[in-house]
């Protein structure tokens, strides 16, 4: 076998990979998708819409008479090997798919979202891959065997705007390759290989790793601690390898090899070795998942493809002395991935990738060839904001340096730089130079302390000189205080953590931090946050040890300006328990910041969601939060149009409890819109059009509501489930949403709110005033309050106009461009007197906030914590549900954080109609220490049933804050399901289904929750029915809606109209069979059809098994009938068998989910299994 021990793994380009083939238009057939009667259509090919002087075809589709496609097909004569097929496309379409019919017969079948500009040519690269979900023929196991035969562009009925519809294709290339198993060697090369000293074990191994492009050498040394070091070797991407090999020198008996998937899992495998030094032996072991396994599915099953491995060495394994060295040489993998033969690249310099204008100089990769490329390899293109071509041309490469050189994109704003056979694309963005001094409004959620890297000195430092580059001097990163403080005070201010906040004050970024664990000296519950009992407090038990730990952290690093107290205590993270507990947790920071000195902010909340119409934010504020917080902060991932309902509700809660610190500053802390995970691609255009107008329209819509810090989530390439929240790429360069995010900084700083523009059709119109000049950002989005241009009042004075990136735009005939999303206009000053609109209600929201005026935390001396006995409630982030009698006893706990003995004084508020049965003692708190005190109370029958009563509990003295608790009666209504034989249907029409009986209507304004709005009455009714077979749980909702609204992904369809709803097995006794053991499912016909979408439990995604009948019924009329596979989903469908569940249904009146009515508890607006209601089989 031919080795290559300098080269990095895909350096095999020639043998693997050859130039983009053309496909004639000419040779393309028509096909309006028989099995599915009814459509018609054409395939033209001519040149009444060329492209580059070219004949194009046009693909048109009526769907009038029914039909479910239409497609051009081209059949490859002889059958090839592909890497990746690639075309051009223009029109209006939303949506295109493309089928690879495989050697076997099998359809694989890829759908494609597009920008639906009829203006641009989008440009499209597809890879030759099965399709898991969208498959047929042939073994139809959604895996793609030997060559292409056939070739397939679709566009189905709902792809179109209307009816009817038509695009234009062109420029057909299909990129061949070899899918031979070869093996590939794993570079030797210092930058190629990271070193592990299993930190874990804290302070990890004295350890080094030594590479000189021939042989690696780790170097163990575990007499003094740590466990294990490990060199690590991850792929540009994961890469479809079977078997590892290589040769080992070293005196240790045993090592270890790791296998790390594609989602993350990692696979130990021990092995024995000979021990002797001078012995190369060598080794090849199969790529497996192993019984002794971690993160990911933590399932020990490989979930290919391989992203990476580890070679492992323990000190014990060398014998009593426990250090030790061993080398490794001539690595490689066994692969017949394509994609693992394209070079290995990267920009050396990321920040260069931030361009100023004017700037000519060329840009530049860092790339490995084995020999020089062909020129027809180095074809490169510059694709616009929009998606289309701009430039295209050949690049430059020098073996020498290894360098590929492509001349600077051409104008201003954002583009791609593709090199479409070499498989690598790249952001750029050409701008002006950011305020000289900085507005502290912009800021970024970067995680550099934890998780996907950059994890080392450069990576981290380059990120942070972007920021700076480019106007952002806040960044919020995470501490992990179990790790940093394992035991009471003792600190390792070390690792990544260390690393970060060190880097960070060098460069000027001032530190926002978080986290959401303590540690189990401190802790009632020392399992991690998903593994908790749901009645188990996972907050800090001694509030006096917890202050003064967070008082050292925050002093030890300069740059940690600002402190979250606790990432998202409303859901799991905190358990989902009440504000109470948090609350007194940040009352105990606040105090000993105030004595220690620290002038860090206290930033309270840090809410996953801020729950408008609910008693949510009013149970913080009761709660004192306001008085111990400097700042409040919350977390939205929602569209633009919902962030004034938002801030509106929160304002209006405060000004109705009656708090002076109303119009406290807010922070959005994660502000983002993810785009679907596509692996280490930078995936298609239409995704990131979004996440960028979401991202920076809401920046632009906050600024104008007087938030105070903007954080834009997330700054580097990062997989949450079926998302990509990255504003840069897995190769560190920018998408859109990062740079028209960086555009705005320059486009809004140190701008004041001023009103709305009069006479526009953009959903919103804010105008900014500035030194000189007034800027209105016009946003309607780019899906469905989508338009193309927006109008200008008549006589406005319009200085320029430019795109979301900052590239001019033309003003036109009282109209400007909006296909970004969002178009900025420049306007004269004298604008404001007749063009602008003071009143609105964000000028209010401003107002408020601009005219507070920063006060004292309160930072009582004495600090009240509940210590309540839970067994008998139910645990809720609003509240407690009481499922007996209104009596209980409260129990509290008083930190004394003075210097001098205190009485507590206690002092009770009741909600009506309540009676206190024990009056709570007096108590003498002595200095620094605690004391208990407790009292019971009778709270009487509540008519309405969701709502919550508050009982306070204040200090007559005036030494502490009050504490609220909240309690709400809790009533579980069973549902007895009848058996019915397999293939039991539903009948058809309204009359028929009501004759089934048996339906309970949870329709009307007392099971009807308004989502982020003021839609306070229901707009839909609906009903729930359901019967069981030996094979599926059958569950029929009956809505009725003016119409049906739902185009969403199916991971998002819950944004829709749609149905939510929970199954999960119960035991004899009604209990769970385990904490958080159950399913969350999305029903709904939305953009991908019908899908049935489980966002919580295994399985995950899209349910196969299970199916969803959606069908209009008439009279307004939708009925969902939910067929629930007993297999899937773990359910035992047999008489007398118990599930937990709770259903609600989503209304989208046409301007995104307005709210939903619920049957049960527990999905929305909290989560919790135990609010279930439960299906009872008969």
């Amino acid at each position: 076998m031919t080795r290559y021990p300098l080269l990095l793994l895909g350096s095999l380009l020639c043998a693997w990979q050859a130039a983009a083939a053309e496909l004639p238009p000419d040779g393309w057939k028509f096909s309006n998708g028989p099995e599915f009667p009814g459509a018609a259509g054409t395939l033209r090919c001519d040149d009444k819409i060329p492209f580059n002087g070219k004949k194009s075809l046009e693909l048109a589709g009526d769907f009038s008479r029914g039909g479910g496609y239409v497609a051009a097909g081209h059949t490859l004569e002889p059958a090839a090997e592909l890497r990746e097929f690639q075309f051009k496309i223009k029109g209006d379409a939303a949506r295109a798919a493309v089928r690879f019919v495989d050697t076997d017969g099998q359809t694989h079948q890829h759908f494609l979202p597009l920008t639906g500009n009829p203006s641009v040519w989008q440009c499209i690269e597809v890879p030759v891959a099965g399709s898991p979900g969208h498959h047929w023929g042939g073994k139809n196991d959604g895996v793609l065997r030997g060559p292409v035969r056939r070739i397939a562009v679709v566009l189905h009925r709902n792809d179109f705007p209307g009816k009817t519809g038509s695009v234009r294709l062109a420029d057909f290339r299909t990129v061949e390759t070899r899918r031979l198993m070869q093996p590939l060697p794993l570079p030797a090369a210092a930058e190629a290989w990271k070193l592990n000293r299993g930190l874990e074990f804290a302070p990890g191994a004295d350890a080094s790793l030594d590479a000189d492009g021939k042989r690696l050498l780790l170097k163990v040394d575990n007499s003094r601690h740590g466990d294990y070091a490990a060199a690590e070797y991850r792929f540009k991407a994961p890469v479809n390898a079977k078997r590892l090999s290589f040769e080992m020198r070293g005196a240790n008996r045993n090592f270890a090899v790791r296998f790390i998937d594609a989602g993350g899992q990692f696979h130990n495998h021990l092995f024995k070795a000979s021990g002797n030094p001078g012995e190369t032996q060598k080794f090849a072991f199969d790529v497996a998942g192993s019984e002794h396994h971690w993160s990911g599915e933590n399932d020990g099953v490989f979930h290919g493809p391989l992203a990476g491995i580890q070679l492992v060495v323990c000190g014990k394994f060398y014998g009593p002395e426990k250090k030790g060295e061993t080398e490794f040489r001539n690595l490689s993998v066994e692969a017949d991935d394509p994609a693992a033969g394209l070079p290995v690249w990267e920009a050396a310099d990321p920040a260069a990738l931030f361009r100023r204008t004017g700037d000519t100089s060329p840009v530049q990769l860092q790339a490995r060839f084995p020999e020089p490329p062909k020129p027809e390899q180095l074809r490169y293109s510059y694709r616009g904001y929009d998606g289309g071509e701009v430039a295209a041309g050949t690049a430059v490469y020098d073996a020498a340096g290894r360098t590929l050189s492509a001349p600077p994109p051409p104008g201003r704003g954002f583009f791609e730089l593709c090199y479409p056979e070499l498989g690598i694309r790249l952001g750029l963005a050409v701008d002006d130079p950011p305020p000289a001094e900085i507005d502290e409004y912009f800021a970024q959620d970067s995680s550099l302390s934890w998780g996907p890297p950059p994890d080392d000195e450069k990576g981290i430092r380059d990120f942070m000189r972007i920021l700076k580059k480019n106007g952002i001097c806040w960044n919020r990163d995470r501490l992990h205080w179990p790790g940093i403080e394992k035991e009471r005070g003792k600190f390792d201010f070390g690792g990544r953590f260390g690393l970060y906040r060190r880097i960070a004050e060098e460069e000027g970024i001032k530190a926002l931090d978080t986290f959401h664990a303590a540690p189990p000296w401190n802790s009632e519950s020392p399992t991690r946050f998903r593994d908790a009992d749901p009645r188990r407090n996972l907050y800090p038990v001694n509030l006096l040890a917890a202050g003064e730990s967070w008082s050292a952290i925050v002093r030890h690093w300069g740059a940690l300006k600002a402190l979250e107290v606790w990432n998202e205590p409303d859901i799991s993270f905190g358990n989902d328990f009440p504000a109470e507990y948090v609350t007194a947790f940040t009352k105990a920071v606040s105090r000993s910041f105030a004595d220690n000195g620290i002038d860090a902010l206290v930033v309270g909340g840090v809410f996953a969601s801020t729950r408008p119409g609910t008693n949510f934010y009013r149970t913080y504020i009761d709660n004192g939060l306001l008085d111990d917080s400097d700042v409040i902060s919350y977390h939205s991932y929602a569209e633009v149009p919902d962030m004034e309902p938002q801030v509106a509700a929160l304002r209006q809660a405060e000004l109705d409890s009656g708090t002076p610190r109303a119009g406290i500053p807010y922070w959005i802390t994660e502000c983002g819109k993810p785009r679907p995970w596509t692996g280490t691609s930078r995936g298609p255009a239409e995704p990131d059009l979004y996440s960028a107008a979401e991202i920076t329209g809401k920046a632009a819509e906050l600024r104008a509501l007087g938030l105070e810090r903007y954080f834009a989530f997330e700054y580097k390439f990062r997989r949450e489930n079926a998302n990509n929240f990255g504003q840069m790429d897995a190769n560190r360069t920018p998408m859109r949403g990062m740079a028209a995010y960086l555009h705005l900084v320059r486009v809004l700083s140190h701008r004041d709110y001023v009103g709305d523009l009069k006479g526009s059709d953009a959903l919103r119109s804010r105008v900014f005033e500035g030194k000189d000049d007034l800027v209105a950002v016009l946003y309607n989005g780019t899906r469905k309050n989508r338009k193309s241009s927006v109008s200008l009042p008549s006589g406005l004075g319009v200085l320029r106009a430019t795109g979301i990136d900052g590239r001019p735009v033309e003003f036109r005939n009282g109209r400007v461009p909006n296909t970004d999303g969002i178009t900025y206009v420049y306007l004269d000053k004298a604008a404001k007197q007749n063009f602008i609109d003071p009143g609105t209600r964000a000028m209010e929201l401003c107002r408020l906030a601009k005219s507070y005026r920063p006060r004292p935390r309160a930072a009582k001396p004495l600090v009240l914590q509940p210590l309540t006995d839970l067994s008998k409630l139910i645990v809720t982030n609003r509240g407690f549900y009481m499922p007996e009698s209104g009596d209980l006893e409260l129990k509290l706990r008083i930190n004394n954080f003075g210097k001098t003995p205190l009485e507590f004084a206690p002092e009770i508020e009741l909600p009506p109609g309540a009676e206190l049965l024990t009056q709570p003692a007096a108590v003498t708190v002595p200095a620094g220490g605690t004391a208990e005190t407790a009292f019971r109370a009778s709270l009487a029958p509540n008519p309405k049933k969701a709502d919550f009563q508050t009982l306070r509990v204040g200090d007559r003295n005036g030494n502490a804050t009050p504490i609220a608790f909240s309690f709400a009666p809790f009533r579980q209504q069973e549902l007895v399901l009848e058996a019915m034989p397999d293939g039991t249907r539903s009948p058809a029409t309204p009359a028929e289904l009501e004759a089934l009986g048996n339906w309970n209507d949870f329709s009307g304004p007392a099971n009807w929750t308004p989502w982020e709005g003021d839609k306070t009455v229901p707009d839909i009714e609906a009903r729930l029915r359901g019967f069981y077979t030996p094979r599926e749980l059958v569950l029929q909702v009956l809505v009725r809606d003016e119409r049906h609204v739902n185009a969403n992904s199916a991971f998002e369809s819950w944004r829709g109209d749609s149905v939510q709803l929970t199954v999960q097995q119960r035991k004899a006794d009604k209990l769970p069979l385990g904490r958080r053991q159950y399913h969350e499912i999305t029903a709904a016909k939305c953009g991908e059809g019908q899908t049935l979408y489980a966002h919580i439990g295994t399985p995950a995604g899209k349910l196969a098994g299970s199916k969803l009948d959606f069908r209009a019924v008439g009279d307004g009329w939708y009925l969902y009938e939910i067929r629930l596979n007993g297999k899937e989903l773990g359910l035992e469908l047999k008489p007398g068998s118990v599930i937990g569940s709770s259903l609600i249904v989503n209304s989208d009146p046409g301007t995104g989910r307005a709210g939903f009515l619920n049957w049960g508890l527990g999905i929305a607006p909290e989560k919790s299994d135990t609010l279930f209601q439960l299906l009872v089989l008969k």
